[in-house]
C-alpha cells in the first residue's frame, strides 16, 4: 500500500490525510479502512470517539498542534516519540513502524496512527495536565497505544502484542486464514508418506490459524520392522548379524559374497582351488598333505606301514587284524584294512589330531619313528596286540565275513569290502565300522574298484569272471574274459583294467569288448594315472610297465628295487611299487622311467588295491573338500562374546551346481578345539536334493562354541565342478 509521511508539519496534515488514500484491513480482508486519527476535544484531551474498524468513515482530527511545537518542523525521528516512522535510505516510503519494544511490525499488518506531539503524549504516557489518556485496544487483548500492558504490533490481531510473526511465509498459528483447516508438516516435507511420518490437520477456527494436529515426525530407527527415521529403510542399523529383531542371534558368513574372502590352505580344504571370482571349486591339482602317505599291509606280522611319499620314511606301523592284504585309503586320508585272516576289517586315522585318546591319560599312543632312521621298529610300536595303537579307530568283523580280499571306498567315504569265503559285498559306515549293507555276488571278490557311475567292479582270482554291481538298483552281472586276471582299477575314461596271467587286459562297459596289451608280462596290481596311463606290476622281472590307455601300447619298463606286487600313484604323480619279495617300497619318476629310492616297510608286503587314495580322489569320487570353521563365542555381536552356550541354527551355501554335480555337507561342534576334534561329524546331506539353508537349531550334535562344516563339492564327470560362492552359520544364545 502507499504510505503518507506521518511526522509532516501539521498545518498540512488534513491535507495529507485526505491524499493517503485507503489502505487494507487486516482483520477484515478485502475491506478498505482510513488510517486511524485521534482528536482532541476543547479541553485538550485526546478523543477517544473514532469509528470502529471496518467502516467507511474515516475520523477526522480536530487540532493536532501544540502551542509548543513548531509547525515548520519536519519527520526527523524525534527522540520523544514512542513511535517513529523506519523509512527505507534513498526513498520517501517508510518499510515499517518501528514499535519501542524493539518489534518490527512489517507494514501489511500496521494501521498507521498520526504521531501525537511531545506535549500531547509525553512519555510517562500523560496529559498535560496529568490526566491519563484512554486505552486504544482495537483487537481487545489488552495491548494499545496508551495502555498500560504497552503497545500492540498488531492492535488487529488478539493473538499478537509485544511480537508480530510474518504471517506471509505460510499458515503461522495465530495469524489470519479463510476457510475450515488445512495439512500441516513442520518437518521436512520429503518425510511425509515415509514409514512412520505423516502430515497433520492445521484448523483455521474464528479467522485464525490454529497448531498443526496429528502429525508425526521422525523418530529414533527401531528394531519394529517400521521405518521410524522415515529414510524409506527399514530397522537398518539396529538388526543382529541375522538379520532379525532378536540381538541374540549372530550369523557369520565366509566367501566374497559376504565380504570375508575364502581363505584354502592344507588344514581346512583338499582338491579345491579359486576361480577368478574367489569362488571354491574342485582343482585336483591341489590334494592336501593329509593325503600324502601309502599304506603298504605286512601280512607276515599283522601290520599296516605309514610312508609318507614326500620323504620315503616309515612314520608309522600299526598292529591290526591277522594276515591283512588290502588297503584302500578313503576321502579323509585314513585306511580301511580288509584281513585274510578271519575276515576282520581295521580303520587307521591318517593325523594323530584325528586319533582318540581311549585310555584317557591325555596322550595319543601311536607309533613314531622315535629315532629319526625313517622306519620304525617293534619298541617304537605301541603294545602287543592288536588295536592298542590310540590311531586304530576300531577293528571289526562283518557278520558272516572269513576272509577279507577286496576293499574299496565309495562316494559316500563307505567302505565296502568283499569277503571271499561268503563271496558278498559288505558296506561299513565310515565312523564306526557298522555293516549297513550286504550284496550276495555270483562270484568271489578278489578285488574290487568303484568306478565314475558309482558301478562296483570285482576281479575274480584266475579265470573267475568280472562282475558288475549298482549298489542303488542291486543289480548283479558277470562277464567272462580271456585269460587269467588277479588286481584290478578303472582309467579317467571309466574303462577297467586288470592285471593277472594276462599281463594287461581292459574292458569296456560301452562296448563289452576286452583288449589284451601285448608286451606286458604277467602281473598282479594294476594302476591308472589322470593324465591317461597304466601301470602294472610285474613280479616276474621285478619291474614295473608303463602303457598308453588310449593306444592300448606298451610305452616302456623300469625296475623297482623288489618283486612288485601291487602298485599305486602319488598326488606328486609319482609310481610306487609294493616289493613283496624286498620288504620295501620303490618309488618311480614316470616321466624319466627311473627308479626314485626304495625304502623299507615291515615283513611280507603285500598290498595292491588303492593304498594311496588315488584312484578314490580322481576317478570314484572327483571331488574336493573345504572346510569351515565358525567361533559362536567370539562373534562381533557383543552379546554372544563370553557365552557359555551357543546353540547354532541354520548352515547356508551359496552355490551354483551345475548338472552332474552336487555338494554334500556334514557338521560338527565343540567347546573348543580338542573337543572339535573328537567331536563325531553328522550324516552328509546331499544338496541336492536337500536345499539350504539347512536347519540346525533341534539337533543334539549343533551345541557348542565352535562349529565346522565340510564340504565335500562332487563330480560325476570331470570338467564339471560346483561353485560355492559363501557358506554361513547362525547361532544363538540360550
Amino acid at each position: 500500500m502507499t504510505r503518507c509521511l506521518f511526522s509532516l508539519p501539521v498545518m498540512l496534515l488534513v491535507l495529507l490525510l485526505t491524499s493517503c488514500g485507503q489502505s487494507t484491513d487486516p482483520a477484515n480482508p478485502g475491506s478498505s479502512v482510513w488510517p486511524t486519527v485521534k482528536p482532541k476535544d476543547a479541553t485538550g484531551t485526546v478523543n477517544t470517539d473514532t469509528e470502529q474498524p471496518g467502516t467507511d468513515e474515516p475520523a477526522t482530527d480536530e487540532a493536532d498542534t501544540d502551542p509548543g511545537t513548531d509547525p515548520a518542523t519536519t519527520d526527523e525521528a524525534d527522540a520523544t516519540d514512542p513511535v517513529q516512522d523506519a523509512v527505507q535510505p534513498g526513498t520517501d516510503e517508510p518499510d515499517a513502524i518501528l514499535q519501542p519494544d524493539g518489534n518490527v511490525q512489517p507494514d501489511s499488518n500496521v494501521q498507521p496512527d498520526v504521531v501525537v506531539p511531545p506535549d500531547v503524549q509525553p512519555d510517562n504516557g500523560s496529559l498535560p495536565d496529568g490526566t491519563k489518556p484512554k486505552c486504544i485496544d482495537e483487537d481487545g487483548d489488552g495491548f494499545g497505544k496508551f495502555c498500560v500492558a504497552g503497545l500492540d504490533c498488531d492492535d488487529f490481531n488478539p493473538n499478537f502484542a509485544k511480537a508480530c510473526p510474518d504471517c506471509t511465509g505460510g499458515n503461522v498459528p495465530g495469524c489470519a486464514c479463510k476457510g475450515i483447516a488445512a495439512p500441516c508438516y513442520s518437518g521436512d516435507a520429503n518425510w511425509v508418506g515415509k514409514g512412520i511420518c505423516k502430515a497433520g490437520v492445521q484448523p483455521c477456527k474464528d479467522g485464525f490459524w490454529g497448531i498443526c494436529n496429528g502429525e508425526t515426525m521422525p523418530e529414533n530407527e527401531l528394531c519394529d520392522n517400521l521405518d521410524n527415521d522415515c529414510d524409506g529403510q527399514t530397522d537398518e542399523g539396529v538388526k543382529s548379524s541375522c538379520g532379525t529383531c532378536d540381538m541374540s542371534c549372530s550369523q557369520q558368513g565366509m566367501g566374497p559374497q559376504v565380504g570375508n574372502a575364502f581363505e584354502l590352505n592344507s588344514e581346512n580344504s583338499t582338491g579345491v582351488g579359486l576361480d577368478q571370482n574367489g569362488y571354491i571349486v574342485i582343482d585336483q591339482q591341489k590334494i592336501s598333505l593329509n593325503l600324502k602317505y601309502i599304506w603298504v599291509a605286512n601280512s607276515s606280522e599283522n601290520t599296516v606301514s605309514k610312508v609318507d611319499c614326500k620323504t620315503g620314511a616309515e612314520v608309522g606301523r600299526y598292529r591290526v587284524c591277522g594276515n591283512p592284504s588290502r588297503t584302500s585309503v578313503d576321502l579323509e586320508g585314513s585306511v580301511w584294512v580288509g584281513c585274510r585272516g578271519n575276515g576282520s576289517v581295521a580303520k587307521i586315522m591318517a593325523e594323530e589330531k584325528q586319533c582318540v585318546d581311549k585310555n584317557g591319560n591325555g596322550v595319543i599312543e601311536t607309533s613314531k619313528d622315535l629315532n629319526g632312521d625313517k622306519k620304525i621298529s617293534q619298541n617304537e610300536m605301541v603294545g602287543n596286540a592288536e588295536g592298542q595303537d590310540e590311531c586304530v579307530k576300531f577293528i571289526v568283523h562283518p557278520p558272516g565275513a572269513g576272509m577279507a580280499r577286496a576293499a574299496g571306498v565309495d562316494k559316500e567315504n563307505y567302505a565296502w569290502i568283499g569277503d571271499w569265503n561268503s563271496a558278498r559285498l559288505n558296506r561299513l559306515h565310515p565312523d564306526t565300522g557298522q555293516t549297513v549293507e550286504s550284496i550276495q555276488l555270483k562270484s568271489s571278490p578278489y578285488g574290487i574298484v568303484i568306478d565314475q557311475k558309482g558301478i562296483i567292479w570285482t576281479a575274480g582270482l584266475g579265470n573267475d569272471p568280472l562282475c558288475r554291481t549298482d549298489p542303488v538298483t542291486k543289480a548283479h552281472t558277470c562277464i567272462g574274459h580271456p585269460g587269467s586276471t588277479y588286481g584290478i582299477n578303472v582309467d579317467k575314461f571309466g574303462k577297467i583294467w586288470m592285471g593277472g596271467g594276462v599281463g594287461a587286459l581292459r574292458y569296456d562297459p560301452l562296448t563289452g569288448q576286452f583288449n589284451q596289451i601285448a608286451g606286458v608280462q604277467g602281473s598282479s596290481g594294476i594302476a591308472t594315472s589322470n593324465d591317461g596311463f597304466v601301470y602294472t606290476a610285474n613280479d616276474g622281472c621285478s619291474c614295473i610297465t608303463k602303457i598308453d590307455a588310449q593306444t592300448l601300447t606298451k610305452i616302456g619298463e623300469v625296475g623297482c628295487g623288489g618283486q612288485p606286487h601291487g602298485i599305486a600313484l602319488d598326488y606328486d604323480g609319482f609310481v610306487w611299487a609294493v616289493n613283496l619279495g624286498g620288504n620295501s617300497v620303490g618309488k618311480i619318476d614316470p616321466k624319466a622311467m627311473q627308479l626314485v629310492g626304495v625304502y623299507p616297510v615291515g615283513s611280507g608286503p603285500y598290498t595292491y588295491s588303492d593304498m594311496t587314495g588315488y584312484t578314490l580322489n580322481y576317478f570314484t569320487a572327483p571331488k574336493g573338500q573345504y572346510v569351515a570353521t565358525f567361533f559362536g563365542g567370539t562373534s562381533s555381536n557383543p552379546i554372544m562374546v563370553g557365552s557359555h552356550k551357543v546353540k547354532w541354527q541354520t548352515i547356508a551355501v551359496e552355490s551354483d551346481l551345475p548338472e552332474k554335480t552336487s555338494v554334500q555337507v556334514r557338521y560338527r561342534t565343540g567347546d573348543d578345539a580338542k573337543q572339535l576334534e573328537l567331536a563325531k561329524w553328522t550324516e552328509p546331506l546331499a544338496f541336492p536334493p536337500a536345499v539350504f539353508p539347512l536347519d540346525v537349531s533341534k539337533s543334539a550334535a549343533a551345541t557348542g562354541l565352535m562349529l565346522q562344516v565340510e564340504l565335500q563339492l562332487i563330480t560325476s564327470e570331470k570338467g564339471f565342478s560346483p561353485v560355492v560362492k559363501s557358506v554361513t552359520a547362525t547361532a544363538k544364545v540360550e
